[in-house]
């Protein structure tokens, strides 16, 4: 059994071990057999007895002029590490109170470049029904993993049977294999109302996952993925909104 690996998880640092060990062994003694026994400097010995005094594992007596030390029972090692669970207890509700308070804040990431901006384009792959899209045009699949990419994407979501929805607008199509609107592809896309496709400066991913992904434009190169169930609830409402006023596109268009 590790004696000095016990002391160690009940509070005691590895000096202040060795020296309650030392005096737990010699019974009463004075200092210097303490500090070697324990191999510690007898100058520095002394902060290591103080505290031990303090936590109750040790005590001291004068006699005729010299400070004797002496281990208390070592039943006192149990009842300290009670107290310290004790104490511990007592404050959990305050760390929990903290834990949730971070738990209900969201979670955002942020992403430079195409590399690591992909990892919100993987996200698609973790909804249970479907990943809703605002896409303004093919520059937006370059910054974010290319056709390649998304191809595969495309594939892997097919085989997991989740639907992919796209609002794009006319004049910025955006075609690359796998990227065709058709019911085989689990893709449905919709082309949104002309007056909207000037106004559109960023890329919008909605996940059922309870994430939202933002992609930046070209000069730009970066994306961000929040996790808010409130805020996907509230983006997937003006998705919604938008879908209605857009036109379906024809199987084979995107």
């Amino acid at each position: 059994m590790d004696k000095e690996y016990l002391l160690n998880s009940v509070g005691l640092s590895e000096k202040e071990a060795k020296t309650y060990l030392a005096i737990l062994e010699l019974g009463s003694s004075t200092v210097k057999p303490i500090s070697v026994r324990a191999g510690t400097k007898r100058t520095s010995i002394y902060n290591f007895i103080d505290h031990l005094v303090t936590l109750g594992l040790i005590s001291q007596t004068s006699i005729h002029g010299r400070m004797h030390y002496k281990a208390e029972s070592p039943e006192k090692l149990v009842e300290l590490q009670r107290e310290r669970t004790e104490r511990l207890e007592s404050a959990l509700p305050e760390f929990l109170s903290l834990y949730n308070d971070n738990a209900k804040k969201p979670k955002i990431s942020y992403f430079e470049g195409p590399e690591q901006v992909r990892n919100i384009g993987r996200e698609a792959l973790n909804c249970t029904k479907e990943a809703c899209y605002i896409w303004p045009g093919p520059e937006f699949t370059e910054i974010s993993g290319g056709a390649a990419f998304w191809k595969e994407i495309g594939i892997k979501r097919t085989e997991k049977g989740i639907l992919s929805r796209l609002i794009r607008f006319h004049g910025k199509e955006n075609l690359y294999e796998g990227s065709e609107s058709g019911l085989e592809m689990f893709r449905e896309t919709r082309w949104g109302p002309e007056k909207y496709q000037d106004t559109v400066d960023v890329a919008i991913s909605i996940f059922d996952s309870g994430k939202v992904g933002i992609f930046g434009a070209r000069q730009e190169s970066f994306g961000i993925l929040i996790e808010s169930k409130a805020l996907e609830k509230t983006m997937k409402m003006l998705f919604e909104l938008l879908w209605e006023k857009s036109t379906p596109a024809k199987p084979g268009e995107g």
